[in-house]
């Protein structure tokens, strides 16, 4: 799928530690199980609002978070850069997913570019 394979390289690229990254992989492989996607196709097939429940709520949402917390919130531009490039509509999502929580101040990353440029 190449979601979780954009997930991987980006975490790499971030220079995110194995464990770590497992972790990572295994919530979105969770979140993906949770509402039966078997593939890239399924996925960014769905419905907007779907599309934005399972990207955004379930996965992003949680992975950024996970991040944040152990301490690898740089990866999170590098996640986001990675989905991005997957699909133009859920790109869309993603941006205007950021641009909301930059603008409410919800998001400590948005308060530091270097760390989380992902505006």
């Amino acid at each position: 799928m190449k979601l979780l394979e954009a997930l991987q390289t980006s975490l790499r690229a971030a220079k995110v530690p194995g464990q770590v990254a497992a972790k990572i992989i295994a919530l979105a492989e969770d979140v993906l199980a949770r509402y039966k996607i078997s593939d890239d196709r399924e996925l960014f097939g769905l419905p907007d609002w779907n599309l934005w429940l399972v990207l955004i709520k379930s996965l992003l949402s949680t992975l950024t978070k996970t991040l944040k917390k152990e301490g690898f919130c740089h990866a999170n531009a590098y996640v986001i850069g990675a989905l991005i490039t997957l699909d133009e509509r859920a790109a869309s999502m993603i941006r205007e997913w950021v641009k909301t929580r930059c603008k409410a101040g919800i998001d400590p990353c948005c308060k530091n570019p270097p760390c989380c440029n992902i505006a």
